[in-house]
């Protein structure tokens, strides 16, 4: 995509909603403003219109999840009167975008808050500065052309950090969160799409086929544990691609990130994240404002489980978060690990497994498949027996078309109000 005078910030590609960069110099020159430090977004053009006024105003900004349910909403304070609320501000007339850069690096007042998924409770808020959200971006020549395919949702960590990516270099990005499938497929050939950033339950749900895509030059991928197989489809159909694996939260932003499943600690974050047992921690000035863990306690525990891949040097795989784990009739059963052997099933897509409640065992494992035709639950059972024990075999196993994601877009059951 040639880059023009006043270059499109983000579009979604089935409707005529866009945000230029153009527009957002335009709005903020106005001489007085009315600003909301509080937004549920409607949309991720909304979402991006907030953000960039937040950041150049050097004001904070609360994002609601518009995916969040009433109840939700209710409990985090997004009241209609919190929502309805405006600051009359004065304008900031900015000539261009590079100098809009420099004075967002320099907000000293902007903060940004943000809601963990809720998956395992009520979602926790979160607030950043524009250092730890921005700590990953790169820029410079080499990403001044890109087009990025955004498929985050644009009010949680993983989507702000695309945006932000696309913003400190002017690029465009193409919000295909929510599409079907077959539409994102369609969004990368027509617009142009050079890098893509979406969670392995997405890229599983498109359908690549034999398709080739040269002009994609990079594919990130974080927010669940991606497998091998997945890895060799991305290669195949992205074959130009950079790959890489990110870590990152709601908490601390991006982390880690690595070219397969296997993670090291980069020397700039030597001392502040660490191994402890089997459980990765990072030091809490890496974090955002929140309730975190023990306020008292210099370290925080993730709650993610990792296994050692090597030792010299020291490369280790993140396995799952210990707090997803579910309480099958007194044992403990890790959700993830029971997935990831179905989708090794050369007859299996893809497949999400989730704890039901139970009157007798507490909980019981069940299962969503996608599988191929004819593919029946003998077979499907018959593979799992051969790798898992008796208590970690979901005790309901259904066949389905496709899998619904989560509004972080990740495979899992929607979490409870």
């Amino acid at each position: 995509m040639t880059l023009t005078p006043d270059p499109v910030w983000i579009r979604r590609p089935t409707t005529d909603r866009c945000l230029t960069y153009g527009d957002l110099l335009a709005g903020l020159a106005e001489p007085r403003l009315e600003y909301a430090p509080a937004v549920c977004p409607r949309n991720a053009v909304e979402a991006v219109w907030a953000l960039g006024r937040a950041m150049a105003l050097d004001r904070p900004l609360t994002l609601y999840d518009p995916l969040f349910t009433e109840s939700e909403r209710a409990a985090l304070g997004a009241t209609p009167d919190i929502l309805a609320a405006r600051e009359t501000v004065a304008g900031v007339p900015i000539p261009e975008v590079i100098t809009l850069h420099e004075r967002v690096r320099a907000a000293r007042n902007f903060r940004l808050t943000l809601f963990t998924s809720g998956s395992t409770g009520l979602p926790k808020s979160v607030s950043h500065g524009i250092d730890t959200l921005a700590r990953s971006v790169r820029e410079g020549g080499a990403h001044n052309r890109a087009v990025w395919a955004l498929c985050y949702n644009s009010t949680h960590m993983a989507g702000i950090q695309v945006i932000l990516q696309a913003f400190f270099n002017r690029n465009t990005v193409i919000d295909c969160f929510g599409l079907d499938p077959d539409r994102v497929v369609d969004a990368i050939v027509a617009e142009g799409v050079t890098h893509i950033s979406a969670t392995p339950s997405f890229y599983r749900l498109l359908p690549l086929g034999g398709t080739v895509f040269d002009n994609v030059q990079g594919v990130t991928l974080g927010g669940e544990r991606a497998d091998g197989a997945l890895f060799g489809r991305l290669r195949r159909a992205f074959p130009r691609a950079r790959i890489r694996n990110i870590y990152a939260s709601t908490e601390a932003g991006s982390l880690l990130a690595s070219e397969g499943d296997e993670f090291s600690i980069p020397p700039a974050l030597g001392g502040r994240v660490r191994i402890r047992g089997d459980r990765l921690e990072v030091h809490r000035s890496l974090l955002g404002d929140g309730p975190l863990g023990d306020p008292a306690d210099e370290w925080y525990d993730t709650g993610d489980v990792i296994e050692w891949a090597g030792r010299n040097p020291a490369r280790f795989r993140i396995l799952r978060r210990d707090r997803n784990w579910v309480n099958v009739g007194g044992e403990k059963v890790d959700p993830a690990e029971v997935a990831e052997v179905l989708r090794r099933h050369p007859g299996i897509t893809d497949a999400r497994v989730f704890a039901r409640p139970n009157s007798v065992l507490g909980q019981i494992l069940c299962a969503e498949v996608v599988a191929s035709p004819g593919l029946r639950e003998a077979e499907i059972r018959e593979h799992l027996s051969h790798a898992l024990n008796p208590s970690k075999i979901p005790r309901l196993i259904r066949l389905v078309g496709a899998l619904p994601l989560t509004r972080t877009g990740k495979a899992g059951p929607l979490p409870h109000p």
